[in-house]
């Protein structure tokens, strides 16, 4: 059995290593906000703000087109495309990675100050941040996308905050304060439920599921029954609007109840087969240095004396729920920016029901991980392995800033803004980008050929980008390049690099 000095060791070493792994996924995509642009949505909404005053854009829209009477009607009267000012939608995206790190740690410090330091709840956030960076399905629709970042990205930080306020509810004594924070969550839950349908999913079971729990708890139930009020009440606002029945019209294969179910369902059990291995070897690294520790100092809290079968029934539902409301709506599947939204829930969900099993069950879980650390140390060298792995989010953060790729797109759409702003053209025609760094890149315009062809379903982007250019028509004069994998960028990086430097000499 190892000395407790060499434990020790072994456990400081891994808190600093997960320190490392965040800062070492975050630096990319902070330097990556630089060479950021809008896209798409961004320039037709900022047109039609411009041109709308609030009243007429909620009546309009709550009406014809969305029940999102927070994100897409409200919220958006924000965008910085409003003002014109490509430095204010960069600083944006800076301020939502800081809103996300800030929002992360304070649930999680919130949550673990009774039993883990500063460093480790550090630790904590750093392991949760790279393992969500590491799989986000869409990193440009999740962080640099106002349109949908706005939409959906806004709501998660806001479900973390809720959290953290929950959880400060039940430690707390005092009448004033649980009101200020039953008031203060009130304010979240209409703002996250009228931000997009998955937010509203998540906020629905969430609040729920804490209701059921404390049905017990006679100091709990009023204030918890405001929330669920405020709840229902949002959720029908949002559910009821019109716009969303008159949207459906445009999705015939919508309200198909039996293969939604089915498609749901499957979805659901595909969840786990997409993205449960890192986050089983990240699940032992966290039961080691985390769990068992908060396991030990809350062995009494509410928020973890919950019967598991309960919790697995919570997270598999909300699971199950979001992937249907989309079905049921569009027949389709989940598009990837609703699919980072699953995914958030689906992390978190995880490792909260790993929480609960250990509290219930720690007698198992100290037997099998407090012998050796041999386990968790190999987990911990799997997790950093999947880290450095040259195809995910992060390895390609880093080979969009090294390759070029972000740098040229930069200067690509500014000259392509300054030449459309400067010619006379009504009908104009631009060049393509050079290359597309796949981190931030969403959607660009298209070329006149495949107007023409087979991509007539994004010429709205044409659209929205000549209107708020003052043009008639605006389209590329050839198509954009693919996108490259991660190992063809490097290898192409190399070659220009060789040129250069022949030509030099």
């Amino acid at each position: 059995m190892p000395s407790l000095t060499q434990e020790n060791r072994v456990r400081r070493f891994t808190y600093w290593l997960l320190i490392v792994a965040g800062i070492y996924t975050l630096v990319p995509f902070l330097a990556l906000c630089f060479f950021n642009h809008p896209q798409a949505d961004d320039f037709s909404f900022a047109m039609r703000d411009r041109a709308l005053d609030y009243l007429t854009v909620f009546r309009q829209y709550y009406t014809n087109w969305t029940g999102r009477y927070f994100s897409t009607i409200t919220l958006f009267r924000i965008n910085p495309m409003i003002s014109g000012s490509i430095l204010l939608y960069r600083f944006y995206t800076l301020v939502l990675f800081f809103l996300f790190c800030g929002g992360l740690y304070f649930m999680l410090s919130t949550i673990t100050r009774v039993a883990l330091t500063k460093k480790m709840a550090i630790a904590l956030s750093g392991l949760f941040f790279t393992l969500y960076l590491l799989q986000l399905p869409s990193p440009s629709e999740g962080f640099y996308f106002f349109s949908t970042y706005a939409t959906y990205q806004l709501p998660n930080i806001m479900l973390m905050v809720m959290l953290a306020l929950l959880f400060k509810f039940f430690q707390t004594q005092q009448t004033t304060a649980k009101k200020l924070y039953i008031g203060l969550m009130a304010v979240l839950i209409v703002a996250m439920v009228g931000s997009n349908e998955m937010a509203l999913v998540i906020t629905f079971t969430t609040i729920g599921f804490v209701t059921i729990v404390n049905l017990k708890n006679p100091k709990a139930r009023p204030y918890l029954l405001v929330l669920i009020i405020v709840c229902v009440v949002s959720c029908l606002v949002a559910v009821l609007a019109p716009g969303n029945y008159n949207r459906m019209n445009e999705h015939p294969n919508g309200g198909k109840l039996v293969w939604s179910v089915v498609y749901a369902g499957f979805m659901t059990g595909l969840s786990f087969y997409r993205w449960l291995l890192p986050l089983l070897a990240a699940s032992i690294v966290y039961i080691s240095y985390f769990g068992l520790p908060l396991a030990e100092k809350l062995k009494n809290n509410r928020a973890f004396i919950v019967d598991l079968r309960l919790v697995a029934l919570y997270f598999l539902v909300t699971i199950f729920l979001m992937n249907f409301a989309f079905a049921w709506s569009t027949g389709e599947r989940a598009t990837p920016r609703l699919e980072n939204v699953i995914y958030f829930f689906f992390l978190f969900g995880w490792f909260y029901s790993l929480q609960v099993a250990i509290q219930n069950y720690s007698w198992v879980f100290t037997t099998n991980y407090s012998n050796s650390p041999i386990i968790p140390v190999f987990a911990l060298l799997i997790f950093i392995l999947s880290v450095l792995n040259i195809d995910n989010n992060i390895s390609t953060a880093y080979i969009d800033l090294i390759s070029g790729k972000a740098t040229a797109y930069d200067k690509a759409l500014n000259h392509r803004y300054a030449s459309l702003k400067g010619s006379d053209c009504d009908s104009c025609i631009v060049a393509p980008l050079p290359a597309i760094p796949q981190t931030i890149y969403f959607a660009d315009i298209i070329s006149g050929s495949e107007n023409s062809t087979e991509r007539t379903d994004r010429i709205w982007i044409n659209n929205g980008l000549a209107s708020y250019m003052s043009k008639t028509a605006v389209f590329l004069s050839e198509p954009n390049p693919p996108v490259q994998d991660n190992l063809t960028s490097l290898r192409n990086a190399g070659k220009s690099t060789l040129r250069e430097k022949s030509v030099i000499k």
